[in-house]
């Protein structure tokens, strides 16, 4: 009788096992969860504890003694204890740490490795001339120690470059009316019969671009600006301090 009832309640944590899994991937996944280029600047939408009875990141089941539930402050997962003991600073709560689970860590923590490491890299929408692709977004990165060569990532934490482009030689500047490019904050870099366009968040993202291309393109030496992000938050604290000042 005992073996039987041990049997049966292994049998219900495997039916739980596959409900849950179920479950997450299909209905607890919040639709407005942030993707990996908005991961930390945006707060998440919060998955509801109370439906969801296994830890969506090692899948064991809690309890309200040694498995307790817990928000990734991130991605908005329900996870353990175990698999939320990390710290990353978040974006959204004006860069203070915040219980993270072990893979929105690991992204972050590999973005930030990236922003340290290179001397300009940010997110940019790109089309190449005559390719007969439209718009796409991607990670830019130029190294510090590879200055001159322009890296495009699929996102921040990509180990693998979608492609490089080796920039002396390209030239810079802004679209001509010819190119009917319809988004705004828009450049492009032009050498031979390639020519590859881009467009900026914002006025001072497409001007530190312009910058740093240019001068690569002439194949001089590069300063670090590092994540383009950091440095405009920097930028707007220290406005925000010195209109407190006045």
């Amino acid at each position: 009788a005992i073996q039987a009832t041990i049997q049966r309640h292994e049998q219900t944590l495997a039916t739980f096992h596959h409900l849950n899994c179920s479950l997450r991937d299909e209905d607890y996944t919040p639709p407005n969860s942030p993707n990996c280029s908005e991961l930390g600047k945006r707060a998440p939408t919060p998955i509801r504890e109370k439906e969801v009875t296994l830890c969506m990141k090692c899948q064991e089941p809690f309890n309200s003694i040694t498995k307790r539930r817990h928000h990734c402050k991130a991605c908005g997962q329900v996870v353990c204890g175990k698999c939320s003991e990390f710290r990353a600073r978040l974006l959204y709560d004006n860069n203070r740490a915040n219980r993270v689970c072990i893979d929105c860590y690991t992204t972050l923590k590999q973005a930030s490795v990236a922003a340290e490491n290179s001397v300009l890299c940010s997110f940019l929408h790109h089309m190449e001339k005559g390719a007969g692709r439209g718009w796409q977004k991607a990670w830019f990165v130029i190294p510090e120690n590879e200055p001159l060569v322009l890296y495009i990532y699929g996102a921040p934490q990509d180990v693998k470059a979608q492609r490089s482009v080796p920039l002396i030689g390209f030239e810079v500047s802004l679209p001509d009316s010819c190119d009917r490019l319809e988004r705004r904050f828009a450049f492009k870099i032009s050498q031979s019969h390639l020519t590859l366009y881009f467009s900026a968040d914002g006025e001072e993202l497409q001007r530190r671009w312009i910058e740093v291309l240019s001068r690569a393109g002439r194949g001089e030496e590069l300063q670090a600006h590092g994540s383009i992000t950091e440095a405009l938050e920097e930028e707007g604290e220290e406005t925000a301090t010195s209109g407190e000042n006045t």
